[in-house]
């Protein structure tokens, strides 16, 4: 069984695996970098330790959100925070996520957590966006609705 921790972006509900995270927090002012790519919103401090800030919208091909503000933060472990984990973020380290420095992504709002068996992850849908399609590693179906498995380790790649 895993756990994953979902949210929105958009009308999209995405989920990422819960040991990925370190925690939910809320955006404070954020530092524009010049000349940064769109997707890097900028760097903030949070509790004295600065975080590089990414808009997850760029990589999924959604408009970007005018009010970032009220927004949340995912702030994601490290490579050495997870290898910290040892045998129980064994599925995390093997997703090839290798975050050196502290890293969150922004999102509308934060959903539930869910508790899924690897059986019941789907592949991501044949018919699905190519363009997106790298970012997406699966999808659970939970009564009527999907919830998008979000494949950070591809969006890190392009960071």
């Amino acid at each position: 069984m895993r756990q994953f921790i979902s949210f929105y972006l958009g009308g999209e509900h995405y989920a990422i695996d819960i040991l990925l995270s370190k925690e939910i927090g809320r955006l404070h002012e954020i530092s524009p970098v010049p000349e940064a790519q769109e997707y890097l919103l900028g760097i903030m401090n949070l509790r004295g330790q600065i975080l590089t800030v990414v808009d997850p919208r760029f990589f999924l091909g959604q408009t970007p959100n005018p009010a970032p503000q009220d927004r949340v933060l995912i702030i994601l472990k490290t490579k050495a925070e997870l290898n910290r984990l040892g045998k129980l973020g064994q599925h995390a380290m093997e997703t090839g996520i290798s975050i050196k420095d502290p890293l969150a992504i922004l999102v509308d709002r934060m959903g539930e957590t869910l508790n899924i068996e690897d059986g019941d992850i789907l592949p991501p849908l044949p018919n699905m966006n190519s363009g997106n399609r790298e970012f997406i590693s699966g999808l659970i179906q939970q009564d009527n609705r999907y919830i998008i498995i979000l494949a950070l380790e591809q969006l890190i790649k392009r960071l």
